[in-house]
Order: C-alpha cells, then structure tokens, then sequence
C-alpha cells in the first residue's frame, strides 16, 4: 500500500495546523498521522484529517464556522488570500505570483457531529494588567478561599487529635 503523502484538517481547530493548508506527511498508523508543520513532527488523529497522494495543485477555499470571512489559501506557499467577488476559474497568489486553479466545489460544511471542542491548552497568557497578585493570586480569585493562619492550623489538627483519641 502507498503511502499518502498531503494531509489537512477536515474541520478547522486547535491542533496547530492552519484550516485549509496541505502539510507533508511523515508517517502513519491506523489511528494516527505525523505531519510536518514549520519544522516539526505533529501527531493528529486520523479521522480529523484529509490524506491523499498528491501534492495540491488548487486554492483551497475555507469557510470558517465562526464568523471570520471565507478566505483561500494558496498551495504553493500556503499564503491566505482573500476570495475573489466573483468565481474565477483561477488565482493567483499575492506572495508567490503563481496562477492556481480554484477548487470551489471541494469545501464543506461540516456536520454537528464533526465540531471540535475547544482545546485549553492553547490559551492566551495574561498581560501584565490582567495577572493575579497578593491575595488574588494564591486563592480568593479562584474560589478556594484565605489560607489558614498558623493558629487556625494549630487548633485544627488539636480538634482531630481529640477526636481519634481514646477518652479514657
């Protein structure tokens, strides 16, 4: 069996990998693939990408679920681009002056059962003005409350010592 060559996400998410973009696959098992992305090896499930054999040879349009504008992406070089007003046969790219043909009827929508949750781990850090500090930062902000005074602690572990001793 070949191997296929070109992967890219069938629905946009956070996985590190740019909607619409092809990327050159390094390796495959049943449930995973390992793309090249900027230089580095990316593991993706499987079923959240699009294999194929060739490189890509067309734009390929995005349409985004939220409500960013639809936009295509060249193969070449991968540059995003703004969609024509009307639908032109070809393309050509801004970034590296090649015509490409337009795959207009390649995009999809996809289906509810296809979203992506969002992925926590690529959150955005906090600036300066929003960063905890004092008190914020080690409870009252998070709901877990004031830590205990060395006294309360104190009486704390006396209240549990008397409790398990045997009254005699």
């Amino acid at each position: 069996m070949r191997l296929a060559q070109w992967a890219r996400l069938l629905t946009p998410g956070r996985q590190g990998l740019r909607a619409g973009a092809w990327y050159s696959v390094v390796s495959r098992t049943p449930k995973e693939v390992q793309l090249t992305v900027r230089g580095r090896t990316v593991t993706i499930a499987r079923s959240l990408v699009e294999l194929r054999d060739t490189p890509p040879s067309d734009w390929t349009v995005v349409h985004p679920a939220n409500a960013r504008e639809s936009y295509m992406v060249c193969p070449g070089c991968r540059h995003r681009a703004q969609l024509p007003e009307r639908r032109y046969d070809s393309g050509r790219c801004p970034r590296c002056n090649v015509a490409f043909a337009i795959a207009w009827g390649e995009t999809r929508a996809p289906s509810p059962a296809e979203e992506l949750r969002a992925d926590r781990r690529g959150r955005r850090r906090r600036t300066g003005r929003e960063r905890r500090s004092g008190r914020e930062r080690r409870g009252v902000a998070r709901g877990v409350g004031l830590r205990r005074s060395s006294a309360e602690r104190r009486a704390a572990r006396e209240r549990r010592r008397q409790r398990s001793s045997p009254v005699g």
